[in-house]
């Protein structure tokens, strides 16, 4: 089963910009022990002001979650996206 946060729920990550080792969800610090897949979603490029440009992540943690977040490449901030049971 996985829950979809809608929107994404900000987060602040840790590590390098393109590669966080770690993220705090919830006032709770996760460490990423694995990246499990990686890759760009690039849409309505030819939109002026929809495109959308996200690089996701699937990552594990040191808590034994499973998420996917991902990055928005325009505006440089970091989202939970998705969780998985």
């Amino acid at each position: 089963m996985t829950r979809l946060l809608s929107t994404g729920e900000t987060i602040d990550t840790w590590g390098d910009e393109a590669e966080p080792r770690g993220f705090v969800w919830r006032g709770t610090a996760h460490q990423i022990v694995q990246i499990c897949n990686r890759w760009r979603v690039q849409t309505r490029w030819w939109e002026s002001g929809q495109a959308v440009r996200r690089e996701y992540f699937k990552v594990a943690t040191d808590k034994g979650t499973l998420c996917q977040l991902y990055h928005d490449l325009d505006s440089g901030r970091w989202f939970l996206a998705r969780l998985y049971d």
